[in-house]
């Protein structure tokens, strides 16, 4: 089953408590639309060599948040400059989520090795 997943997690990842969501709605910042696989990479693939501040199965998660405003409200920090907010739905088949940080919206993703999901550009004056 490991090797079903985007990247190579460690053992015991995704967590038991990760669900396969159900057509659940998410929004993720990406950098063009329409968005590429590299807009669903994890911060550890990304960043290979970098510290953060959390475990190394979560650091290897693609974050999705359940509201549009909690994903909005990222975009106020430069890193995050010139970014969009997609609308993914995100299937069984996808991977595992559960909801992880600070935010009861911020949920964490663990991908399925070849899923892209279908992304709707959302415009800051559609919500």
């Amino acid at each position: 089953m490991q090797n079903d997943w985007a990247e190579d997690l460690p053992e015991n990842c995704p967590p038991s408590a990760a669900y396969p969501p159900d057509n659940q709605v998410y929004y993720r910042l990406v950098s063009k639309f329409p968005p590429t696989e590299v807009d669903f990479f994890s911060q550890r693939k990304l960043f290979p060599n970098r510290s953060f501040k959390t475990n190394e199965c979560r650091a290897m998660s693609v974050s999705v948040f359940s509201s549009f405003r909690k994903c909005s409200d990222i975009l106020k920090f430069p890193v995050h400059k010139g970014k969009k907010i997609v609308q993914v739905t995100l299937t069984a088949d996808s991977g595992v989520v559960r909801q992880t940080g600070r935010t009861e919206e911020h949920y964490s993703w663990w991908r399925r090795r070849n899923y892209l999901p279908k992304c709707k550009e959302i415009d800051s004056s559609d919500e």
